[in-house]
Formats: C-alpha cells, sequence, structure tokens
C-alpha cells in the first residue's frame, strides 16, 4: 500500500497537479494524532489543474467512489468533496478531494504558507498548520482535541514568532483542560499577555498553574463549560455550511447525475 501510495504522489508531480495535503495525514505529520485510514486533498479548482489531477487519477487506475458527482471546475469551486479508491494489491485506500473546503479562504492563500513534508511517500506538499486548524473545526467532537493539540504544535514551527499575536491564536483554538495546562504550564507569560482574551475563569486557571498551586473542580468545571460552549458553536456553523452542498448533492442524486461507484475515472 505504501508504495501505490507514493506512486501516486509522484504521479501528482509529474503532472504539475498544484494540491495540499489537508486533515487526517496533515495532522499526523504534524505530531498532532496517530492514525488516519484516508487521504485528504485540497486542489486547486482552476480548470487546467483540475484536468491534470484526473491525468494523474487514471494514471493511479482510480475509480469513483459513493456520492461523487463527476470531477469538474465548477464543482470544486462549488465545495463539493469528491472520493475515489486508489487499488492497491493488499488494500484499497480511500482519497478524498477538496477545491473550496470552509473557512480557509482560496488556495493561493493557503498554499503561501504550505510546508514540504518529508514522509514515507516522498516530498509532500502539505497545508499550514494554522489553515488546518480552520479546516478541523468541523462537527466531529473528535476533532477537538487534535485541533488544540495542533494549537499547542504552533510554538514548534519555524513561522511561529512566539510573541502576543501566536499567544492568542492558540488560546482562542484550545478546547480541552489537559491542553490548557500544558499551554500555561509552557509559556507562562500568557496570563499576562492574553489577558484581553480570557475569560475570568480561564484567567484565574493560568494563574494557578503558573504558580503551581491548586486549581479548584469550580474552575475546571466552569472553563470545561464554557469550551463546551464554544465547541458547539463551531459544530453549529459547521452545520450551517454544509447545509445547501448537501442539498446541491441530494438534488444531484435525485437527478441521477452522480458518478456510479466503482466506475473508472
Amino acid at each position: 500500500m505504501q508504495r501505490m501510495i507514493a506512486s501516486f504522489f509522484q504521479s501528482l508531480d509529474r503532472h504539475k497537479v498544484e494540491y495540499l495535503l489537508i486533515s487526517g495525514q496533515a495532522t499526523i505529520l504534524y505530531g498532532a494524532a496517530t492514525f488516519s485510514e484516508d487521504i485528504d486533498l485540497w486542489i486547486n479548482p482552476d480548470a487546467e489543474n483540475c484536468e491534470r489531477f484526473i491525468e494523474s487519477l487514471r494514471e493511479s487506475q482510480a475509480r469513483y467512489y459513493k456520492l461523487t458527482p463527476a470531477l469538474t471546475a465548477p464543482g470544486l469551486q462549488r465545495g463539493h468533496g469528491f472520493h475515489f479508491v486508489l487499488p492497491g494489491a493488499a488494500e484499497n485506500v480511500f482519497l478524498d478531494i477538496m477545491g473550496n473546503p470552509p473557512r480557509v479562504g482560496p488556495f493561493a492563500t493557503a498554499a503561501a504558507t504550505a510546508r514540504t513534508m518529508q514522509t514515507q511517500w516522498g516530498a509532500i506538499t502539505t497545508i499550514g498548520l494554522q489553515p488546518l486548524v480552520e479546516l478541523k473545526k468541523t462537527q466531529r467532537l473528535e476533532d477537538y482535541p487534535i485541533i488544540s493539540k495542533l494549537a499547542l504544535a504552533w510554538f514548534d514551527q519555524p513561522d511561529c514568532a512566539r510573541d502576543t499575536v501566536d499567544l492568542c491564536w492558540a488560546i482562542q483554538n484550545i478546547f480541552t483542560l489537559p491542553e490548557l495546562t500544558i499551554f500555561f504550564a509552557e509559556h507562562p507569560q500568557a496570563v499576562r499577555l492574553t489577558s484581553d482574551v480570557l475569560s475570568d475563569e480561564i484567567r484565574e486557571f493560568g494563574r494557578l498553574i503558573v504558580a503551581n498551586d491548586v486549581v479548584g473542580e469550580g474552575i475546571e468545571r466552569a472553563i470545561t463549560e464554557g469550551l463546551q460552549r464554544r465547541i458547539g458553536d463551531l459544530q453549529q456553523a459547521d452545520r450551517r455550511y454544509w447545509r445547501g452542498i448537501i442539498k446541491e448533492l441530494k438534488e444531484l442524486r435525485a437527478a441521477g447525475k452522480l458518478m456510479p461507484e466503482g466506475q473508472a475515472v
């Protein structure tokens, strides 16, 4: 399987496909997750890049998977997801594609902060950590501990200045009590420098962590409830975003315009 995935990325390079590795595999490369079954790519949704990508899919003998429209530049630009299977000798690899994912702006903006990661599949162009965090703000509850780990990992990145802006960004993207504890222990200056964005409970929590003092259950409970409300708001925003796209997908299915599962690209 690893050889087949490496061959696929080599094909992308040969065809000069503009892409970014995103989602699960990207979080693994940043050290915030340990496992992901699928490969998720964001490709530049212009027409020429779409055609180059289709050539790579054909070269890799890809087949359409479930609930997938025809792969076109307009479909990519509208925000639809496209799902494929790459056949392997032992097992298949599932490939999910987007051209206009939510919350991250245009492809060119994200590409400007991308990193080239050395992997077992070769050198892979990977989305930057901060736009990856925005992509992960989905309806899946399990994404928020990963986001929190990514927020801590930001301080290991070469483009992190470790200034007030970075501290504020990190604390606004931490959604778990353990990661919040690590944040204040590793960045005690944040209690003072980020006071404008801290709730009273989090400010007191940070002060106690820095002082190596005992944090009361009442403070922990208040912080946990506040973090859960923030997560709920983000989940609801993601549901609103996908509502129209899912409606279009249902209309395409009713009209018989989805690609047959298993058909070669």
